[in-house]
C-alpha cells in the first residue's frame, strides 16, 4: 500500500513538474544512483555497484536526449560536453572498478544540482497549464 502512494505521488510530482523542475529531478536521480554506485564500489560489491552506475547512466542519457540544440546552440554543446563526461566517467568508473570516477561524477553532477535549483528558484515552480512549454531559451524538452 505504501509503495503504491508513493508511486501515485511521484507520478503526479513528475506530471505537473516544470521542464526545470524535471531537469533537477533526473539530476538529483543521477546523484542518486552515483552514490549508490560509490557506496557499492566501496564495499566491494561490484555487481551492486555496476548496476547502479548503469541506471546513472541511463540517467544522464535521458538528460542528453532532452537537449534542444534549437534552442542556443552553443550553450548546448557545452552542456552536452558536461553530461557526455559525467556518461564517460560512469564507463570508465564502471570498467575500472574506480570509486574515484565516482566521486569525481558526484561532484560535477552536484555543481549542475545546485545551478538547476537556482534556475527553479528564480522561474519558479508553477506550471503553465495551458501550454507546459519550457521557459523562452530552455535548452531541455518537458
Amino acid at each position: 500500500m505504501q509503495t503504491q502512494a508513493r508511486d501515485a505521488y511521484l507520478q503526479t510530482e513528475v506530471m505537473t513538474a516544470t521542464p526545470q523542475k524535471l531537469q533537477l529531478m533526473l539530476i538529483d536521480a543521477a546523484i542518486r544512483f552515483s552514490r549508490q554506485a560509490l557506496v557499492h564500489g566501496q564495499n566491494d560489491q561490484h555487481e551492486e555497484a555496476g548496476e547502479a552506475i548503469i541506471r546513472a547512466q541511463e540517467v544522464v542519457a535521458e538528460i542528453l536526449g532532452g537537449l534542444r540544440v534549437d534552442r542556443d546552440p552553443p550553450l548546448v554543446r557545452r552542456v552536452a560536453g558536461i553530461y557526455t563526461f559525467v556518461s564517460r566517467q560512469l564507463t570508465a568508473a564502471h570498467t575500472a572498478k574506480d570509486v574515484s570516477a565516482i566521486e569525481g561524477v558526484i561532484r560535477v553532477l552536484e555543481i549542475e544540482r545546485a545551478t538547476w535549483q537556482q534556475v527553479c528558484e528564480q522561474l519558479g515552480s508553477r506550471i503553465d497549464a495551458a501550454h507546459h512549454q519550457s521557459p523562452s531559451g530552455a535548452v531541455f524538452t518537458a
